[in-house]
């Protein structure tokens, strides 16, 4: 044990030492910036530098060398900007230090996901919940932070910084500034017509320069948290509403699921050659949209989309926190309201209505170390009761398949598909084996949405139940070198935008919505999108109003007919 100790602590004597010998280096604030320059093009941009290659057709001519070149001095100019303007005494050695550790906490997740570190990126990780962050945690993200991020950090606290004068040192920030926009402006002028094509082409790139478009994000995101913050009073929508009267006295339950990182592609019910939705696809009363597209790629755009009257070409996430949703209409007509999660919250569409977090009650049946699967969010179903008349719409927001740990989101039962990735690291596990681990959490989410219409069905001798099934994105596993989801979406594949969403209506609700099976059988194939979502809850209670669009109710143009 003393040996141990001795040893323990002759290495941590030898350790100080060396970092001891630093501060008797020397380096202008010129010469520092320069270094952590270089430092982070040539190791925290690799991603940049993966990307601009591979945008350009192969095998390189001149004009591809030319193009690449000015890709990389321009990022150089870019960080060398960052750097000038966090160059001044108070503060080069603090600021420089964060950014070396941000550029390493990005570098990982750019490197190993290939995460595109943008508003929507900032606004989802701002809103994920702990254990959903821990599992992106693991011992190779600390080992790559602490190598890439703090032992530089150190270097450059114990250096010494040899100043000039105020003026001087001004003088040459500014002969040094003129001279990254001089060489910035000779690369955009003497190949401006290929530049402009090929950065029109490829926008993405400059969300990769790390870390000045990560911090770039981050602020843009502060700065309208703040603006949300004070904002004016929310805006009421429908206020015109009202209900149509319904015959019968018989209480109406909707269930909507929103999904979590389902991708239509890998849907048994989209025509997917695996059978990952046994039991769903075993049922003939269910009506599957098989041409849906999500709002956006991340969940802290999608939900609050689909809830939402704006649609996705009018949607901002700041317009609709502003406005009221589809919950507080129902709401304010009578619907009973209630949100129940197993994910990441409900992304403030519910913050006036309430919600409850399944994870906190910790069922011991489904739930371990804070985290659930899905089956804990039906353990309450049975003491959901109705009074003759009343309405209810009941949220649910699973877990699904949200990734990198997708073997979290499963039991045993459901591991049909072997050797499935047990990695959160899934870059490190083959291609076969992370689609089989998602393929699993596929087929477990079936189970759960079995069970749920099984419990609604036995209940159907006294209440009308509906559930609308949709998932909020997609996700990438590893086509095309692109990992999770939260690409932006004009750029994003058809992986992370292409959802799946179902229907199922007890008969009873069919008949109480006087709605011809026959006839929305036959529209299924028809394109739809999250902008349905609002309008179909809207049909769903026999809600007219004239935000109301009766062409996006998925159900609609088959009632009364015939």
């Amino acid at each position: 044990m003393n040996s141990n100790l001795e040893a323990a602590g002759s290495a941590w004597a030898t350790w100080r030492n060396r970092f001891a010998r630093l501060s008797r280096i020397t380096v202008t604030p010129t010469g520092l910036m320069l270094l952590v320059v270089a430092y982070l093009l040539l190791t925290q941009n690799q991603s940049l530098v993966r990307a601009v290659v591979g945008s350009l057709p192969k095998p390189f001519g001149w004009q591809e060398w030319r193009i690449a070149l000015s890709a990389l001095i321009t990022t150089f100019d870019v960080l060398m900007l960052a750097m000038i303007a966090l160059s001044w005494k108070p503060v080069q050695k603090p600021a420089t230090c964060v950014l070396l550790m941000t550029a390493a906490v990005c570098s990982y997740f750019m490197d190993s996901f290939g995460t595109l570190i943008d508003k929507s990126m900032i606004m989802n990780v701002a809103r994920t919940d702990f254990a959903e962050a821990s599992d992106l945690m693991s011992g190779a993200f600390w080992t790559h932070v602490a190598v890439f991020g703090l032992l530089p950090a150190v270097v450059v606290w114990k250096v010494r910084l040899r100043r000039s004068g105020f003026w001087k040192e001004f003088r040459t920030r500014a002969a040094l500034l003129m001279l990254v926009l001089t060489v910035q402006a000779a690369v955009l002028g003497l190949q401006y017509n290929e530049l402009s094509f090929w950065g029109r082409e490829n926008r993405s790139v400059a969300v990769l320069i790390n870390p000045v478009s990560p911090i770039n994000s981050a602020y843009s995101y502060l700065r309208r948290q703040y603006r949300e913050h004070h904002a004016a009073p929310l805006l009421r929508i429908a206020g015109d509403a009202t209900r149509a009267a319904v015959a019968g006295t018989r209480p109406l339950l909707v269930v909507m699921v929103v999904g979590e990182t389902a991708r239509a592609q890998n849907f048994q019910l989209d025509g997917y050659g695996r059978s990952t939705n046994p039991a769903l696809s075993a049922r003939r009363d269910l009506f599957n949209f098989s041409a849906v597209r999500s709002c956006g790629t991340a969940t802290a755009e999608s939900v609050p989309c689909m809830f939402s009257n704006l649609g996705q070409q009018r949607f901002s996430p700041r317009r609709a926190a502003e406005q009221e949703n589809v919950l507080d209409v129902l709401h304010r007509l009578g619907v009973r309201v209630a949100w129940w999660d197993n994910d990441s919250g409900c992304q403030g569409v519910c913050s006036r209505v309430g919600s409850i977090s399944i994870g906190e009650k910790n069922d011991p049946r489904f739930c371990t170390d804070g985290q659930c699967l899905d089956g804990a969010l039906l353990s309450d179903l049975g003491d959901v009761t109705l009074k003759a008349e009343e309405s209810m719409l009941l949220v649910l927001h699973m877990k699904g398949s949200h990734g990198p740990a997708y073997f979290k989101r499963y039991p045993e039962s459901a591991r049909r598909f072997t050797p499935d990735c047990r990695d959160e690291n899934v870059q490190r596990c083959s291609l076969s084996e992370v689609v089989n681990a998602y393929d699993n959490s596929i087929v477990y989410t079936d189970s759960v949405l079995s069970d749920l219409i099984g419990q609604l069905d036995a209940r159907s001798v006294s209440t009308d139940s509906v559930v609308l099934y949709v998932s909020d994105h997609g996700e990438s596993l590893g086509e095309a070198g692109l990992y999770l989801h939260g690409i932006p979406y004009r750029l994003a594949p058809d992986q992370q935008t292409h959802v799946p969403m179902f229907l199922w209506l007890s008969a009873q609700a069919s008949s109480r919505l006087k709605l011809d099976t026959h006839c929305l059988a036959q529209k299924t194939g028809q394109p739809t999108s999250h902008d349905a979502a609002f309008h179909t809850l809207m049909g769903l209670f026999s809600v007219r109003s004239k935000v109301y669009d009766p062409t996006l109710d998925l159900l609609s143009a088959c009632q009364d007919a015939g």
